[in-house]
């Protein structure tokens, strides 16, 4: 490989699963569409189960790039737990482990997106609007209960 390829790439960290069988962890990584041949080049072309090819991961500290501007205060960043239960559900349908979860443990077959995972999710609760997730009622109980296994799931060694 060439000096050409950059010797790194900028991507989001989009997902997370455990590979049991064999005792990894797979991370995925997401560039725009117009960035994935130079990712795929900087990185030696296609993966191959051949021919192993190491890399490094670290964490940009974009914070200094993107500074808001003086006059505008900057919102504290709140943890999924401090959200309304709506915005947890509504966070939750946007994340393809949970997709998967609800195809392979809840039975929702057609769980495959955003969309499909809000419809397995209120089918699932029995509700139209996932506003009627309020906190203290039969619903939140239900939700909060499918949020648990999901994470226990998710966290499973």
């Amino acid at each position: 490989m060439g000096m050409k390829a950059p010797a790194a790439i900028q991507a989001t960290f989009a997902d997370f699963k455990l590979i049991r069988g064999r005792k990894v962890a797979q991370l995925v990584f997401e560039v725009p569409i117009e960035q994935a041949d130079a990712a795929l080049t900087s990185l030696g072309g296609l993966p191959s189960s051949v021919d192993e090819r190491w890399c490094a991961l670290c964490r940009l500290d974009l914070s200094k790039a993107k500074e808001p501007a003086r006059d505008e205060p900057q919102k504290p960043k709140r943890k999924m737990a401090e959200l309304p239960l709506s915005q947890q559900a509504a966070l939750l349908c946007e994340r393809e482990a949970f997709w998967r979860y609800m195809r392979e443990f809840e039975c929702y077959h057609s769980a495959e997106d955003n969309e499909s995972a809000t419809a397995a999710l209120r089918h699932y609760l029995g509700i139209n609007s996932r506003s009627e997730i309020v906190e203290g009622s039969k619903v939140a109980d239900a939700f909060l209960a499918l949020k648990s296994r999901f994470e226990f799931w998710l966290n499973e060694p």
